[in-house]
């Protein structure tokens, strides 16, 4: 059996494969042996894989030929049908994507999220502190409030709504978890998770339009009011920002730690020259690369690799397959804060290059400030349990025993 042939009965749609640490290994042998892969209908309907680096990049950029306006992500939403198709940020393209854009785009300038700084810094300084007064801990529920602090700010969630939403939005993205299901179906468990994030919403909006301030759902009953959203629009914006904010940095915090234990070196560079943040910041978004894919749908027939992908057939962007492409990093298993170039594709690229990009780096950033401000260093003290899920690159558990600085 050649390699070719044995990775015909790989199902990429599978949650449990990402649940095994040597998923890279199997992309690895994706990119070398089948670069344009062919997953027949199983889990979820057929569709077609791109898992090197400028393969990625050249599919992602072009949205003429690859349309968003499909479904976003693999899931069982594509057997019965995306209701933000062709409505969220995420899933349009050309002008109404840049309309949509355009409604929240204020809110995520580098000057805008600045303001941002000590509040957040407080918060990620307090997370660390807490962690360091029990000694152990499990680090996932050490920065799991770091993201959502600032997402919220902007969006205006009170503090005392936090939790709620952190549970909500780890139960939408992480549903085929079952750990992390809260119904016996991961189907129900996700639809019942974003039902209740969009109705908080509709609450909050409901607010806003008798007692309007100055954040981003102010700017939703502001679109509503002109004409530009519909309710259920302005409901399913909120989903995606409060979604995006939260899962991506989270998960990137904790794959940063790991990486830094993993890597003492790195961590001793970094902590004697804070110079290399903003490298290091783009080595973790590299190396970690929170977000595993994105999906696009052919809009006409075209031919990559000698092979055939046909008008309406899904095409999935594996991101952090092509963040670990030889052909585009050296040594790519090798985590190295000093890298340089490093343009990877962990914020995507091209017209739906991350909104929240300034957000996530400088969070990134001030984080691994005060982790080196704090923490000396860091063991772990249980196998990390990986997140079983196609979307998101993440961890369920990091049981780690932090000494202070």
């Amino acid at each position: 059996m050649t390699e070719t042939t044995a990775l015909d009965h790989v199902d990429l749609a599978d949650p449990q494969l990402f649940a095994d640490p040597d998923h890279h290994g199997l992309f690895r042998r994706l990119r070398d042996h089948d670069p344009l892969h062919w997953n027949p209908e199983g889990v979820e309907p057929g569709f077609w894989s791109v898992t090197r680096y400028e393969d990625c990049l050249a599919v992602q950029k072009d949205s003429v030929t690859f349309s968003s306006a499909g479904t976003n992500v693999l899931g069982q939403q594509r057997w019965t049908g995306d209701e933000g198709s062709g409505r969220m940020l995420t899933h349009t393209d050309g002008r109404r994507h840049t309309e949509l854009r355009q409604m929240v785009n204020q809110s995520f300038t580098p000057r805008a999220v600045a303001k941002l700084e000590p509040y957040l810094r407080s918060v990620i300084g307090h997370s660390l502190d807490r962690a360091l007064e029990e000694g152990e801990v499990d680090f996932v529920d050490t920065v799991a409030l770091l993201p959502i602090a600032s997402i919220a700010a902007l969006l205006g969630v009170p503090k005392e709504d936090w939790e709620l939403l952190l549970g909500l939005t780890s139960a939408a993205f992480g549903s085929a978890d079952r750990e992390l299901q809260t119904s016996p179906d991961a189907r129900v468990s996700a639809a019942v998770a974003h039902s209740r994030l969009l109705l908080y919403c509709q609450d909050l909006m409901d607010q806003r339009r008798v007692a309007p301030r100055d954040d981003l759902v102010t700017r939703l009953v502001e679109a509503q009011r002109d004409g530009l959203l519909s309710e259920e629009d302005a409901m399913l914006f909120f989903d995606l920002l409060l979604l995006g904010g939260n899962e991506t940095t989270r998960h990137g915090a904790v794959g940063a730690l790991l990486a830094l234990i993993e890597s003492p070196r790195q961590w001793e560079l970094l902590r004697a020259d804070r110079r290399l943040l903003n490298s290091a910041v783009a080595e973790v978004l590299r190396y970690v690369s929170p977000s595993k894919h994105v999906l696009r749908r052919a809009e006409r027939d075209v031919e990559l690799h000698g092979r055939r992908i046909e008008a309406g057939q899904d095409v999935a962007i594996w991101h952090f397959s092509a963040n670990r492409d030889e052909r585009a990093f050296p040594d790519p298993d090798v985590f190295d804060i000093t890298r340089k170039p490093n343009a990877h594709l962990a914020l995507g690229s091209g017209p739906h290059y991350c909104l929240g990009a300034s957000l996530a780096t400088l969070e990134l950033g001030l984080y691994l400030d005060e982790l080196c401000n704090r923490v000396a260093s860091a063991t772990v003290l249980a196998q990390p349990a990986l997140l079983a899920t196609s979307v998101i690159n993440g961890y369920k558990h990091l049981r780690v025993r932090l000494l202070p600085a």
